[in-house]
């Protein structure tokens, strides 16, 4: 004969002393039944067959509190969200707290449940990447005999930037049913690594950073890079950061300046020292999405040269231009750069669906190149020494092309972007 498997799942382990007892189990068709059982020394003696444990494995709740509902497949849920004392909109499918503005916040969450207490001792409330940030978690706020309750989530030690974690609960019901929700948030501000090579700038956009290399100098929220190609006597690309400095840090904007004096060339070879060097001033601000950026190419040189830069390669599903409405890109089609002009700015759509398309506003020529991405260029002079080259831009996710245009009219209004000049006639 065949025996029978069991898996004893016991909630509530305390036996009163008495005659019998009476234990719930959760029969097949998930209904949930009892029956008495007789306390002998201490302990219950339950004859388990195939009613109570009908495919090998047996749920039974002894000792049930009066609270538990048994019937329960359903998890807790969120009602409310403080931060900081304000209270905000909670979302039934993400916890999504915000801009933050300090290093140090104070989340206060609503929980229910239909019919159980929350599990105290079951909160998981975690972040993914935040080295040297604290996380304290309050719950005493939660547990039986109500059936809602508020958590407590204390940080502190964060830093520029964008977060992501997640946040679980149960509940007290017999088969625990549990609940995750994504957490995210930025924290509003400028961050600079302990090495000074890697800079952060967070805004209601998300978070921009600055990382050294040939090929990614600027990453924007989302994951694209776009990164300033200098040219001064050869191509030349920042190697070391050698100065790094918030320059302004107010209510109104925060700015960090960065510079580089070790440059090396397209085939990362170093770059005589004193012939140029490379500046990046990148400002947040909170009545715009967009990273403000100012890029300079001075020549150190003792003599007269040539100089210019470019900002590329940003890729798009298509790209509309206030001119002539929505492109289709032929670079490589044609296998050669085809001119857009200074058109002001340009919407480059998003290539994914549920990513926001991308604003880059600028008084300065825009590029088809060869790969099908965009470029824009500043223009080419001759430097004298400690003359430089200038580029202004914006850049910011934009969902629609109107977007795009209400955002960089606004831009231009505030003397944040320079416009282009008018056409020659």
């Amino acid at each position: 004969m065949k025996k029978l498997g069991v898996t004893l799942l016991v909630l509530c382990l305390a036996v009163a002393a008495g005659y019998c007892d009476k234990v719930y189990y959760r029969a097949a068709d998930g209904s949930w039944a009892s029956m008495e059982a007789p306390v002998k020394d201490g302990r219950l003696q339950i004859e388990i067959g195939p009613q109570i444990a009908p495919s090998g494995e047996a749920i039974l709740v002894v000792n049930k509190p009066k609270w538990m509902v048994l019937d329960d497949t359903t998890p807790p849920q969120l009602s409310g969200l403080k931060i900081n004392g304000t209270s905000r909109p909670v979302s039934t499918d993400t916890l999504h707290l915000g801009c933050l503005t300090s290093d140090t916040a104070e989340v206060i969450v609503g929980i229910k449940d239909d019919k159980n207490p929350i599990s105290a001792a079951a909160v998981s409330f975690s972040l993914a990447d935040a080295l040297g940030a604290k996380v304290d978690v309050d719950t005493s706020g939660l547990g039986p005999p109500k059936t809602s309750g508020r958590l407590m989530v204390k940080m502190s030690g964060l830093k520029a930037g964008s977060y992501e974690g997640t946040l679980k609960l149960t509940d007290l019901a017999p088969l625990g049913n549990a609940r995750s929700w994504p957490v995210s948030f930025t924290l509003v501000g400028i961050s600079v690594s302990d090495d000074m090579q890697s800079i952060s700038l967070a805004n209601s956009a998300g978070s921009f950073s600055f990382e050294l290399g040939v090929s990614k100098q600027l990453a924007l929220p989302g994951g694209m890079q776009v990164y300033l190609t200098g040219s001064l006597a050869g191509w030349v690309y920042p190697a070391e950061l050698t100065d790094v400095a918030v320059i302004e840090d107010t209510a109104e904007a925060k700015t960090v300046l960065i510079k580089s004096t070790r440059l090396q060339d397209d085939k990362q070879q170093a770059v005589p020292e004193g012939r140029a060097r490379i500046e990046y001033e990148l400002t947040i601000r909170p009545d715009t999405p967009c990273l403000l950026v100012t890029s300079r190419l001075y020549n150190l040189g003792e003599n007269e040269a040539g100089g210019n830069f470019f900002w590329g390669w940003l890729p798009g599903a298509y790209f509309v231009t206030p001119t002539q409405g929505k492109q289709e890109w032929e670079g490589v089609a044609q296998d050669k750069y085809i001119e857009v002009g200074k058109v002001g700015w340009v919407w480059l759509a998003p290539r994914s669906e549920g990513q926001p398309g991308l604003l880059w506003a600028c008084d300065c020529k825009f590029t088809q190149s060869r790969f099908d991405t965009m470029i824009i260029h500043s223009p080419s002079t001759k430097l004298k020494t400690d003359e430089f080259v200038e580029m202004k831009f914006a850049i910011g996710p934009a969902d629609t092309p109107g977007e795009a245009e209400k955002m960089y009219k606004d831009l231009v209004q505030r003397g944040l972007v320079p416009e282009p000049p008018a056409p020659e006639e």
